[in-house]
């Protein structure tokens, strides 16, 4: 029999309940928009290899059609699904122009419309002003793009190809595809990531190309180690990874910091500054902020997990905490 909860008498008890619940609605919301974020790139390259498939086989009268056929029997998908994920790719074939401000939904919306600038348009709104799917929609039907807002969508600042650094590194690196037990190491996290570069490689998004591991440089005739170093082809230049798997100390700003100035001064003349990305177990956005100060251009801080809540599970919760 469950146990009857004895009622708080306390001025301040509603105040807590309602923090508290703010707390987990915003947790649980990143969580939430982590797995959209998740299902958007994994349905981009879904209709990258399709279509990748189609071109291959050209030649082959239909075979674009029965090759979808048969995916949509064989992966219990429907038809639509699948060639939703081939248009959607076929829309934006460069993986960096897809926000992750913007959930599957919202695309689904989007690629309806065939002309690019309005595509444009609708997109930045919706990044600007928040749109929830419903807005969007209801704004497309209302014809709200037309002539006399181009000028003034024209004005509006929008990510070409190459993108500003702060929208290459995720704030979460889900690696939920590593079989590593709690509490472990620095060491165990590295030779894992290592047998799965492939999928780190895909976790971290386009552009970026390994370069090794444990990279030796010499500094004042001392030997040290940088955990994981790539090159990014957009950004045009080296990014140093550190692995920490503790929670984030503002120590490890100086640490990146040394490396990343021994990589500056060895750089090509037409390549940018490296750049720094500490990725940690655990971090606090205030001790990031002030541990960072002026360097938070050159040095961004990520934390990563293993396990990711399932939809069902985030939707369960979220139900839980509106009642």
């Amino acid at each position: 029999m469950k146990k009857k909860a004895i009622k708080v008498e306390n001025s301040n008890y509603s105040q807590l309940l309602e923090e508290i619940k703010s707390i987990l609605q915003r947790g649980l919301g990143k969580a939430y928009k982590a797995v959209d974020n998740i299902r958007v790139q994994t349905y981009w390259q879904v209709g990258e290899r399709i279509v990748r498939e189609e071109l291959a086989n050209k030649e082959r009268a239909g075979y674009g059609e029965k090759i979808i056929d048969n995916l949509a029997d064989d992966l219990s998908f429907r038809r639509d699904e699948l060639y939703r994920m081939v248009q959607f790719y076929k829309t934006y074939p460069i993986v960096v122009t897809v926000s992750q401000q913007l959930s599957w939904s919202h695309y689904m919306e989007l690629i309806k419309l065939k002309k690019e600038e309005e595509r444009k348009f609708y997109e930045i709104k919706a990044i600007q002003e928040r749109w929830s799917i419903r807005e969007l929609r209801k704004r497309i039907n209302y014809h709200e793009y037309g002539p006399i807002k181009k000028t003034s969508q024209l004005t509006v600042k929008y990510p070409a190809q190459l993108p500003a650094p702060e929208e290459v590194f995720k704030d979460i690196y889900h690696w939920n595809f590593l079989e590593l037990e709690e509490g472990h190491n620095e060491k165990q996290l590295e030779d894992s990531l290592l047998q799965n570069v492939p999928k780190m490689l895909l976790e971290f998004g386009q552009g970026f190309a390994f370069m090794g591991v444990q990279q030796k440089i010499l500094i004042a005739s001392q030997w040290h180690k940088v955990d994981l170093v790539f090159y990014h082809r957009l950004l045009r230049c080296a990014i140093l990874v550190e692995l920490k798997t503790e929670k984030f100390k503002p120590e490890f700003v100086g640490q990146i910091n040394k490396y990343l100035t021994y990589f500056r001064e060895s750089k090509l003349h037409d390549e940018r500054d490296p750049i720094g990305l500490i990725i940690c177990k655990e971090k606090n956005e205030e001790e990031v902020h002030y541990a960072l100060g002026k360097l938070k251009e050159d040095i961004f801080v990520a934390e990563y997990k293993t396990y990711l809540p399932s939809e069902e599970e985030i939707k369960r919760r979220l139900k839980l905490m509106g009642k």
